[in-house]
């Protein structure tokens, strides 16, 4: 069992964290001062800052938060059956379902990349741990059988991450933008390129 201090720690880090998000995705990266998010924290600069000194120690802290959900998602679907459809719906949650907000913070580290060597650092990290999950699937998929012994997953995965990016980019530009039926595309290209059938579940239906 945590120690009352460690857990008073990790409360007051979320707090923080999801202060700093909603900052970011209404102000951007530049436009957010620790100051705002001191404000919406509802904390003192002072103790704030023991736990966060800067925005990129904000931004370290909210893609390593995210990074840690997604892993842990990803490592679960190794243990399902159906695993395309597993696949699927773990897409959509990211892909679709997350909410704008979250989506535009997201971005906002992209754009910080050309710009900022410490956030260069974290997006390709972020990118590596992306891209071993993504794999990591795949693979699992064809061992099981479910693709085509000669595909080629290195450049699926490249694809699927190139194809996310970019569906997350209209999303946060188009607020109109309908990302349900491209992630219906994504998968269905995915599964094509992988030498799937195009329904997992119409091979259990005859």
């Amino acid at each position: 069992m945590p120690r009352i201090d460690d857990a008073h720690r990790t409360d007051r880090k979320t707090v923080i964290l999801d202060a700093a998000e909603r900052c970011f995705a209404r102000s951007g990266f530049h436009g957010a001062s620790m100051a705002q998010i001191c404000a919406e924290a509802g904390m003192s600069p002072g103790n704030l800052y023991r736990y966060f000194p800067s925005k990129e120690a904000l931004t370290e802290g909210l893609i390593e938060r995210d990074l840690a959900e997604a892993t842990a998602s990803f490592s679960l679907l190794g243990q399902v059956d159906d695993i395309w459809t597993a696949f699927s719906e773990l897409g959509r949650h990211y892909l679709v379902e997350q909410p704008r907000e979250e989506v535009a913070v997201w971005i906002e580290t992209m754009a910080e990349v050309s710009r900022n060597p410490q956030i260069a650092a974290l997006r390709k990290k972020t990118d590596e741990v992306i891209h071993d999950c993504l794999f990591g699937v795949l693979k699992t998929a064809k061992d099981r059988g479910l693709a085509a012994p000669h595909a080629d997953i290195e450049a699926i995965v490249q694809f699927m991450m190139t194809y996310a990016d970019g569906l997350l980019l209209r999303r946060v530009r188009d607020p109109h933008f309908d990302a349900s039926t491209q992630i219906e595309t994504m998968f269905a290209m995915t599964r094509a390129m992988m030498g799937a059938a195009p329904e997992a579940s119409n091979d259990n239906r005859n």
